[in-house]
């Protein structure tokens, strides 16, 4: 039995009803699980075996308490979110942020704010392959409204992200590039799986002065 035998039966729903909402408090406030699928942010994510891996891979600890009780997302942190108009979860990089202009030139990535004007992002952490290639579809220039981010995969050339909309056909009247605060769940903060590939992941601002 489950219930104690001194325990009153309305003290024992209550002790349930209190446990789950606990639960439910960890599970959407505090913290989640997420496994990564996809190529998208190879070589920071799913480099399995030297190799970028193309379908569901490494698990990863997602911290959901900093965004919801100390402060909002930066610039350069990598996120679970779910797009404008999806029901399915991301994980990017934030590349701009409210107030923020971010251009595409020839492959190269420019920021301009109160703080800076045409500023290429170095951007560390992206491969040789994709340093310098970040491509567009029909859309090169984007300022960052009040609340919300704009995002990329480190993986430039594999990668659904708002230079595209989050959409296959590429940005419209219909698909925004950018995510609202409210949708980022929470910061991605080290892979907890497979045991080999066990580490803390980087939040290295793209913005190196």
């Amino acid at each position: 039995m489950i219930k104690d035998e001194d325990q009153t039966w309305v003290g024992f729903f209550l002790e349930i009803i209190v446990l789950v909402a606990i639960v439910l408090f960890i599970r959407f406030y505090i913290f989640q699980l997420f496994r990564v699928s996809g190529p998208s942010m190879c070589p920071t994510l799913n480099m399995l075996n030297d190799e970028c891996y193309q379908k569901k891979g490494e698990f990863i600890f997602v911290n959901e308490f900093l965004y919801h009780f100390k402060r909002s997302p930066e610039r350069g942190e990598i996120v679970v979110f779910k797009a404008p108009g999806k029901d399915v979860s991301y994980i990017k990089r934030i590349m701009g942020v409210s107030g923020d202009r971010v251009e595409i030139i020839e492959g190269k990535v420019y920021l301009s704010n109160e703080e800076t004007e045409g500023v290429v992002l170095e951007e560390p952490y992206l491969s040789s392959r994709n340093r310098g290639r970040t491509r567009v579809k029909n859309k090169s220039e984007f300022i960052i409204p009040e609340g919300h981010y704009l995002l990329f995969g480190d993986n430039r050339a594999h990668s659904l992200d708002s230079r595209h909309c989050f959409a296959t056909a590429g940005c419209d009247n219909e698909n925004s590039p950018f995510v609202p605060e409210n949708r980022i769940r929470g910061r991605a903060e080290f892979v907890i799986w497979p045991t080999w590939k066990i580490r803390g992941l980087k939040h290295e601002n793209p913005l190196v002065q």
